[in-house]
């Protein structure tokens, strides 16, 4: 189908406006086979540049070499057509296709060197300067590893005019190039302007910042380095940059002692790595990862499970593993940079960078904490699955899978429970048919206990699914066929399941019966992860039908004595905010404290981590509740820290940010609000948050900070943000409070300027 050329131009519009860049890549191809089909050159030209630069975002750098040559082919074929900023364009455009072409090592440098001499022969032609050409060819010896030539070049390139003082990326290049040669001093003095935010430029600096990172660190300035880390880690989640900024972010976090930091933007980043296509950022990325890998396997860490992801799939890798596999490739592409070059100069850089050792021990994150434990080596295949259903038990999911896919494909005898829980892992619309195929297996082996269990299962994925009528004989079912057992546990959680599942079926009072059982048999199986499953639904009907809070008292404390031993801490905040509402409605909240206190201070030095978070946030609660926020910031790291492996709920992020305001630490009160920003913003449209105007009141926290930090341009980001949903909302007062900090902060911009 044809289409004039008028409705292409306005594809092309439409397509660069979009986000996703694979749907973007899909529509330019669009626009780009429609304009060589019509004829319309111009159109195909500026569409081949755009999919060109969607490529290169979508990993895919090597694709937008035959695009430029056939522009290029196009424009020699019909030079007059071509006015001269067209003919500008894509000069810069050759420019920028050398430069890429020098980061594959399997492109020659003599084709290389061919297209740098045309290149400069039409901006000869042209009669412009050659700052361009000399900077072009600075940086391919720069990634060539011919010293010489970098130096003569740069100075070419000073002389003929040098860096453009409005120009991020030229001042960018002349830190970059003190820091590679171990010049920090000199770094800092050109870049603590840019640091300080007193010079500014139209793009943010994230490649200074990250560049400066540990020159800042070995000069002692480490309060400047938290700064530089954390503005460079917020940049570079706002746009696209290339992997080796990520890199950077990763290896310094090894070296400053901040492993779980680095795993974070390591994990973020792994996505994208198998697709990869360009050689100097996928060398120079692996070998950040293999420095904090290095760090990890040092630290005792080397069993701790890693993401890694291989299109689509995901394998089984811990710490040791993946310093291996980073190891090796960024090894190997610098051996093929070197084959290249005729140097040793590519891989005697990586050997050195994963030799370096810690620079020093610099606090980034605003809670410490571990995203997942090790496995040990060695461990039986029925350990490994025991412990991957424990980790599913108390909400650690991705724990369970680590586990599961550290045990592999499961011996025969275990292949039922395998099956089991993947399909409570896996969810979604199959999860009926694996489970009904796991009690299968567990028929044909007369595991009962389990086949009814299993069944127990489906039966609440169907209730869940709209088909009760089915669900409720099953269940009734497998309840009588458990009580026959003698497996007191078994019984508890098939109990618990037919109250699940007749809710709504049968009257009020049966439920009740049945949960009441289930506590009983609960509490005689002496598991006290089912004793905490069904004393919070016990006390959750409790609660919904305004039962004396006395009695919402002790279920609820039930609750949390269990799921402290159990060591379950989501389920354990949930009994404590459950203990501290009824208290509040018993008129007991003071005794409540006092008690809360009295523990607190009675707990003997082993007292395990999840109990003291779990008292920790309740005495936070009444902290931030009496206007301490400060006071509570020391409680809410530490049950953050201990939640990290099963989420953090996003309150207590916000609660965090709130206690870090007022604690005067900024930095980190912006790290903590950002975190789950937008997720409170979407339970506000979904009307799932107790308190709606969390949301705004996150979204204000961070307006303020980042206007005292200084950073206008976050705070007017923001502000946008507030503002659309004020108008979403017909919210007259917001808008209002929006207005009067545009205003502002538009004036403290102006005042700079």
């Amino acid at each position: 189908m044809r289409h004039r050329e008028a409705e292409l131009w306005a594809a092309l519009e439409s397509a660069q406006s979009v986000e996703d860049f694979e749907i973007q890549q899909a529509q330019l191809e669009d626009v780009v086979s429609g304009a060589e089909a019509g004829g319309f050159a111009s159109l195909a030209f500026v569409a081949r540049r755009a999919l060109a630069d969607a490529y290169c975002v979508g990993r895919q750098w090597d694709r937008a070499f035959p695009l430029f040559a056939r522009c290029l082919a196009e424009h020699d074929a019909r030079t007059r057509e071509f006015d001269p900023r067209e003919e500008a364009e894509l000069r810069s455009w050759y420019c920028w296709i050398i430069r890429s072409m020098a980061e594959f090592p399997a492109i020659g440098l003599p084709q290389i060197s061919t297209a740098l001499d045309d290149v400069e022969q039409r901006y000869k032609a042209a009669g412009g300067d050659l700052r361009e050409v000399f900077a072009l060819r600075r940086s391919v010896a720069h990634i060539a590893a011919v010293w010489e030539q970098e130096e003569h070049y740069f100075r070419q390139w000073t002389a003929a005019g040098g860096p453009d003082p409005d120009s991020m990326w030229d001042f960018s290049l002349q830190v970059a190039r003190l820091t590679d040669r171990g010049d920090d001093a000199a770094a800092y003095e050109l870049a603590s302007a840019v640091l300080a935010g007193a010079r500014t430029f139209a793009e943010p600096p994230v490649p200074v910042q990250i560049d400066m990172l540990l020159p800042l660190v070995r000069l002692g300035l480490h309060a400047e380095a938290r700064r530089a880390f954390r503005l460079a880690r917020r940049g570079i989640t706002r746009d696209v940059y290339r992997y080796e900024y990520s890199g950077r972010l990763i290896e310094f976090c090894a070296l400053t002692g901040n492993l779980d930091a680095g795993l974070e933007t390591f994990s973020r980043m792994m996505w994208g790595f198998a697709t990869l296509n360009r050689p100097t950022g996928k060398m120079d990325f692996a070998a950040a990862v293999a420095v904090l890998m290095r760090r990890m396997v040092d630290a005792g860490r080397g069993d701790e499970p890693v993401a890694w992801a291989k299109q689509g799939e995901d394998e089984y890798a811990d710490a040791a593993q993946m310093l291996e596999r980073m190891r090796g490739i960024a090894l190997d592409l610098a051996a093929q940079f070197d084959a290249r070059n005729g140097t040793t100069a590519q891989g005697d850089r990586i050997r050195a960078r994963l030799a370096a050792r810690p620079v020093a021990q610099v606090r980034m994150s605003a809670a410490s904490y571990r995203l997942t434990a090790g496995i040990p080596a060695g461990l039986p295949a029925e350990e490994l699955l025991s412990q991957a259903e424990r980790h599913f038990e108390r909400e650690q999911r991705t724990a369970a899978r680590d586990h599961l896919l550290a045990l592999g494909r499961p011996p025969a005898h275990l292949a039922a429970r395998h099956a089991h829980l993947r399909a409570l892992l896996h969810g979604g619309p199959d999860q009926g048919p694996a489970l009904h195929e796991a009690a299968e297996r567990y028929q044909a082996e007369e595991e009962w206990v389990r086949f009814a269990l299993c069944m127990c299962d489906l039966t609440v994925w169907m209730a869940d699914n709209g088909r009760v009528d089915d669900a409720a004989p099953l269940v009734t079912q497998m309840r009588d066929l458990l009580r026959r057992l003698p497996d007191q546990r078994a019984i508890a959680l098939a109990e618990f399941a037919f109250a699940n599942v007749m809710t709504g079926v049968v009257d009020s009072e049966e439920i009740d019966l049945a949960l009441a059982r289930a506590a009983e048999a609960a509490a005689e199986s002496g598991d006290p992860y089912v004793v905490a499953l069904v004393a919070n639904r016990r006390v959750g009907r409790a609660v919904r039908r305004e039962d004396p809070p006395e009695q919402v008292i002790a279920l609820a404390a039930t609750m949390r004595d269990a799921a402290l031993d159990a060591d379950w801490p989501a389920q354990a905040v949930r009994a404590l905010s459950l203990l501290e509402t009824a208290h509040a409605r018993a008129g007991t909240t003071a005794a409540y404290r006092r008690e809360v206190d009295r523990r607190i201070a009675g707990f003997p030095s082993d007292t395990p981590r999840v109990v003291r978070a779990g008292y920790g946030y309740a005495q936070a609660r009444g902290l931030l509740a009496d206007g301490r926020a400060a006071a509570a910031v020391p409680a809410l790291e530490e049950l953050i820290a201990v939640e990290r492996p099963s989420g953090v709920p996003t309150m207590h992020w916000h609660w965090l940010a709130q206690g870090y305001v007022a604690a005067d630490r900024l930095d980190d009160a912006v790290d903590a609000a950002e975190i789950d920003a937008d997720f409170l913003d979407e339970q506000r449209e979904r009307d799932s948050l107790e308190e709606p105007s969390t949301a705004d009141a996150n979204r204000k926290l961070l307006v303020e900070c980042y206007r005292r930090l200084g950073d206008a341009e976050s705070a007017l980001e923001h502000l946008e943000i507030l503002s659309r949903n004020a108008h979403k909302r017909d919210d007259a007062q917001l808008q209002d409070y929006v207005r009067a900090q545009v205003d502002q902060v538009r004036q403290v911009m102006a005042r700079r300027t």
